[in-house]
């Protein structure tokens, strides 16, 4: 009886976390990236980034923010992945935008979840088959 309740309090838990069309979750602030870590399926790298025309390196993707509608929750941003520049126009508040980096089979996503006067913070998420670790360890093995 004492397992049934513990499977029923996880699935409440992961239903109130947002999930993307592709399954995975979405955390909406700092906590509930922690509890994502805690999962492992995924590396979540932080970031905020302030001024617009002011391009910041996070993971595998460079983030250019080009305007916050602070009333509305709305973003827009430049993202450059693999020398490909990629515009973004308004994004809403916790909306994932996907992306796939050459020779991989799973999508790295890209949240924001707070806007502010020129200013976003938000999240990359790298699947753990595509963090450059992995990707080193594999190709130095088949020598």
């Amino acid at each position: 009886m004492g397992g049934v309740r513990t499977d029923l309090d996880s699935t409440r838990d992961d239903l109130k976390m947002a999930r993307s069309e592709l399954g995975t979750l979405i955390a909406r602030n700092h906590d509930e990236i922690d509890q994502l870590r805690r999962l492992g399926e995924r590396d979540y790298i932080e970031f905020t980034v302030s001024g617009k025309n002011k391009p910041q390196k996070v993971g595998n993707v460079t983030v250019e923010l080009r305007s916050v509608n602070q009333k509305r929750n709305q973003y827009s941003v430049f993202m450059t992945v693999e020398d490909k520049r990629f515009e973004k126009k308004n994004r809403a508040l916790n909306e994932p935008v996907f992306f796939y980096i050459s020779g991989t089979r799973l999508p790295e996503e890209l949240v924001i979840n707070k806007v502010g006067k020129d200013q976003v913070s938000g999240y990359v998420s790298i699947p753990k088959a595509n963090s450059p670790q992995t990707a080193a360890s594999t190709s130095s093995s088949g020598k």
